[in-house]
């Protein structure tokens, strides 16, 4: 896993991620994200339990995950070699997991799309990282 080939799936991954958390990253855009998702489960009449009201613990560790997120985005838009995309990749098996969990709970289906895009570039990365070592072994077997 040593190959410096970029990945490009893993670098638009790392794009929607950061679109997608950045949001996360301050109390204050947090609190407006929470609320939007909140009132987009109202709006469509969706089953499933709604957002519950944050405190700022709630909130604090929903920053966190924002922050963390997004600078882990930065870091594979910037370097999307095929380590960094295998270990994101296997995080987003993880969220997917999360999401269907929480699904399988009863919340709001408004996650549902986002558990969509989770498990899209899931299936991207892992086949972009397959074919950055695929390309990288082959060109070490053609220079021998």
């Amino acid at each position: 896993m040593r190959s410096q080939t970029f990945v490009p799936a893993g670098r638009v991954g790392a794009i929607y991620d950061v679109a997608v958390t950045a949001g996360f990253a301050t109390p204050w855009t947090a609190t407006f994200v929470l609320g939007v998702l909140t009132q987009l489960h109202h709006s469509l009449d969706l089953p499933g339990a709604p957002l519950p009201t944050f405190d700022t613990s709630h909130v604090l560790f929903v920053t966190l995950f924002g922050i963390v997120v997004t600078m882990w985005g930065v870091v594979r838009i910037l370097w999307p070699v095929p380590l960094l995309i295998a270990a994101d990749t296997v995080g987003r098996a993880a969220f997917s997991l999360a999401f269907v969990w929480a699904l399988a709970a009863g919340h709001s289906p408004v996650v549902v799309a986002f558990l969509i895009l989770e498990m899209a570039f899931f299936v991207a990365q892992g086949l972009g990282v397959r074919a950055a070592l695929r390309a990288d072994r082959e060109s070490r077997l053609l220079a021998a």
